[in-house]
């Protein structure tokens, strides 16, 4: 029987050790990678903790966003003729309810709409982490899909916390399209109706990811799909045609007429996709497309349908979105959620095929790609500590309160809502909802808003004017009425929102030849 000669042993000890070593490896960048994904989920629940409570503005529209919810629980409808004192934003209603019934537990403020938006970014996370988990089987391929998209925090304007709409339309949209996807009766096509028709009354985009899925139910099973566009088309016309009654049309200006008036910014037909996709998530995305692209050469149709076109649909609503004037970074949330399930689904077949590859360059494929996703986080960093309002911020907000509180008679403030109200003022219609108006083509509406701004301008209704450095709101005919009577903040750091554009109170008019504002410093000190 022949027998091994010592160097042979030696080649086949030092081969074993090698894959040892290399299978070592891969476990370690493993853990690493998962390590380094999770730590942004705990990074974020960190930062909600200390956020959440902030009595002022995170993002300069939240008070506009409270005055709603206040309108709500004064028995008032949303939408109504414009007026100085209050004009409707473009969103659809759903929200502001769920805000309200949530306020009359918590109380009125910025807290309760800021909850609905912190669970309905938990159940983002684990809705994304289900569709990839089911899609898989895979746990791990499902809790990168989910990091990753709790990772875009910051590059998504740091939005999923704050009293905005898109983190519920956003969650109820990823429910309706897991059951799309992974339908096991009818009753589940029916219920994904009823979760798209309640994101499309959250926020209107949700109409432009339904279509599509419509197109794949159908493709998939005419028969069973009935049971989801029939409910679809009921609940979202129907609702549309009862809401735009209840409020004699006005529903219908407010949330179609006035968003397709809005004019185009054509550079950002490029600066999509250079700078919100790739510059970000360029490795995330190439795997999604590389995914979508193995996808052809399957014999799953059902598969290769959902994918298209839920990515096509979910990255070219925030395409369309954002190349609209006034569409912020808030408006990439559908497409970083749906580039994140591509990730997740990505990971899992380049993991499986590099798994079954039997060379023995096996590991060192597997550690490189491990490497390669591990990047892709890092490309995500952020420092979480710009994300949190400062003590200074806060003592600037309660001095600020204080000021206004003691100017006596009417204070005009468009541009931040619900600020007032907590100085024990009247509030009044936002200034973006305004312009929104203004910018339309609705003449005689435009025309009568306008007027009834400029005459109470006009005519020093207001004890006060306050308005910021940042596009103010009628500067122009507001300073032919009224001077500047004194800068709010000693400091230029200071209480600016820590999300969207950096927007805060300056200056504070009061009528030419009036008598100055007397401000009691004992609060100031």
């Amino acid at each position: 029987m022949p027998t091994e000669n010592n160097s042979e042993v030696h080649l086949k000890t030092s081969f074993r050790m090698k894959t040892n070593y290399q299978e070592l490896t891969s476990k370690v960048l493993r853990q690493v990678l998962l390590a380094g994904a999770v730590l942004y989920i705990i990074i974020f629940l960190i930062l909600v903790f200390y956020r959440i409570r902030y009595p002022f503005e995170l993002e300069w529209q939240e008070g506009s966003m409270v005055d709603h919810v206040l309108r709500i629980l004064n028995g008032q409808k949303l939408y109504t003729s414009p007026s100085i004192e209050f004009v409707a934003s473009i969103y659809a209603p759903l929200y502001f309810y769920v805000a309200a019934a949530i306020s009359k537990i918590t109380g009125i403020g910025f807290f309760p709409l800021r909850l609905v938006s912190f669970i309905s970014s938990l159940g983002s996370f684990i809705t994304i982490y289900l569709i990839v988990k089911r899609e898989t089987t895979s746990s791990f391929a499902g809790v990168l899909a989910s990091c990753l998209f709790a990772a875009t925090f910051q590059i998504s304007s740091s939005w999923f916390d704050i009293a905005r709409v898109d983190n519920l339309f956003l969650f109820l949209l990823l429910i309706a399209l897991y059951l799309i996807r992974f339908r096991n009766s009818s009753g589940s096509l029916v219920l994904a109706g009823v979760f798209i028709s309640l994101s499309f009354l959250t926020k209107q985009t949700a109409l432009l990811i339904a279509l599509p899925m419509m197109l794949y139910s159908f493709l998939r099973d005419r028969r069973s799909a009935n049971f989801f566009i029939f409910s679809s088309l009921l609940l979202m016309g129907g609702s549309t045609l009862i809401l735009n009654y209840i409020h004699k049309g006005w529903y219908n200006f407010y949330l179609f007429d006035l968003p397709k008036q809005h004019p185009m910014d054509m550079g950002m037909l490029t600066t999509f996709w250079t700078q919100d996709i790739l510059s970000h998530l360029s490795i995330a995305f190439i795997m999604g497309l590389v995914y979508l692209l193995t996808l052809l050469f399957s014999c799953d149709k059902e598969t290769i349908f959902f994918y298209f076109l839920m990515a096509a649909s979910m990255i070219g609503a925030s395409w369309g979105s954002r190349i609209h004037v006034g569409g912020a970074e808030n408006v990439l949330l559908p497409a970083y959620a749906a580039i994140s399930i591509l990730f997740g689904l990505a990971f899992h077949t380049v993991s499986q095929f590099i798994t079954a590859i039997s060379t023995n360059k096996r590991n060192l494929l597997m550690a490189s790609f491990l490497l390669l996703c591990t990047f892709q986080f890092y490309l995500l960093k952020y420092n979480p500590m710009r994300q949190i309002p400062t003590e200074e911020d806060l003592e600037a907000g309660r001095k600020f309160i204080n000021i206004m509180s003691q100017i006596k008679g009417e204070l005009f403030m468009p541009e931040h809502g619900y600020l007032p109200t907590l100085a024990g003022k009247n509030g009044y219609a936002f200034s973006m909802s305004i312009n929104d108006v203004i910018r339309s083509n609705a003449i005689e509406v435009k025309g009568t808003l306008l007027a009834e701004i400029r005459q109470n301008i006009q005519e020093r209704r207001y004890a006060s004017v306050i308005l910021s450095d940042f596009e103010p709101f009628q500067k122009d005919y507001i300073e032919q009425y009224y001077k500047v009577e004194r800068k709010i903040f000693d400091s230029e750091d200071v209480f600016y929102p820590v999300a969207g554009l950096k927007r805060r109170p300056e200056y504070i008019y009061v009528p030419k030849n009036s008598v100055p504002i007397e401000i009691n410093n004992d609060f100031l000190k």
